[in-house]
């Protein structure tokens, strides 16, 4: 009896053909020819008793099947991919390149502790470590370009609890203290308050920008400053604030140095999460990293 599955270097195939649109660059990539392809494909569609490709002038293009196939069949080779990764990394000590990526904050506290754990545990791993926003971390991952990192979210909707390490509420930030004195102040107080904020598409800059629109006002951003280092200087010196979390201003101090004061109605949860790259199968030893930095980013939170 025949078998009628597809096998997965048929399905790579697909895929490959999917994402250039044409038989010969594909069948060029490949190192195979375009007749070579063409059978492939039919087979590939034959065993799937569905056609997968609208064949034009210029190329293919996917069908409405053929999209919904290329989505599974991704999602399949990953797998597959993985599977291979984590086998053949259970016989070696992992070794390799890990690429991660901090926030600031994290950067500053951590990044001398991981190292040092790292080398320790893994001798044979090297930790390439970048710094930048989360939009910018986001971007990463989904290019492949690290292979972990740690982002932001604000608001509590839509989050994967596995990956969240901290959550603590934004803070107005400044001096001297604003109104009566108390913990909170209501979003709404903002309307007036002279604010040091990071540029658009920064996460918290769209969260307070939507909640400001949806109340009927615009914030009084006096300066846009993504750096933190940058706003803590404007101010120190100027009477003007910032908006940042909780755990921020607890971990860094700054509420030694600073009036701070909880936003409420609404409050707004700033989430700090772990996420790893779905670009391509992690290795054991990005694995290792990941493990050890949530350990570290937990016992940074819980002290």
């Amino acid at each position: 009896m025949t078998d009628s599955r597809p096998n997965l270097e048929a399905l790579r195939l697909f895929v490959k053909v999917a994402e250039l649109g044409n038989l010969s660059h594909a069948a060029a990539v490949i190192g195979t020819t375009q007749p070579s392809v063409s059978r492939a494909l039919r087979a590939l569609e034959d065993s799937l008793q569905a056609a997968l490709f609208h064949r034009t002038g210029r190329g293919v293009k996917l069908t409405e099947v053929g999209e919904q196939t290329l989505l599974r069949a991704r999602a399949l080779l990953a797998h597959a991919d993985q599977f291979s990764a984590d086998i053949r990394d259970q016989t070696r000590t992992p070794t390799g390149t890990v690429t991660v990526a901090l926030l600031t904050m994290y950067m500053q506290m951590l990044a001398a502790d991981l190292f040092e754990e790292v080398r320790r545990q893994f001798p044979g791993i090297v930790l390439r470590l970048l710094e930048s926003f989360s939009v910018q971390h986001e971007d990463w991952l989904s290019n492949g370009w690290v292979d972990i990192a740690l982002v932001t979210r604000y608001r509590r909707t839509g989050l994967d609890k596995q990956e969240v390490l901290a959550t603590s509420d934004v803070m107005v930030v400044g001096n001297p203290d604003l109104g009566e004195k108390g913990d909170e102040l209501p979003f709404q107080a903002l309307a007036s308050i002279p604010l040091v904020l990071p540029a658009s598409p920064n996460g918290l800059r769209l969260c307070v920008d939507e909640e400001a629109r949806r109340r009927g006002f615009r914030l009084n951003v006096v300066l846009e400053a993504d750096s933190v280092e940058a706003q803590h200087a404007i101010i120190s010196r100027e009477r003007c604030y910032a908006l940042w979390s909780e755990n921020s201003v607890r971990l860094q101090r700054f509420d030694a140095s600073f009036a701070a004061r909880r936003i409420i109605d609404p409050r707004l949860p700033r989430s700090v999460m772990m996420k790893t790259t779905t670009h391509h199968p992690l290795s054991r030893a990005s694995r290792e990293v990941a493990r050890i930095l949530r350990r570290l980013v937990l016992a940074v939170h819980a002290s």
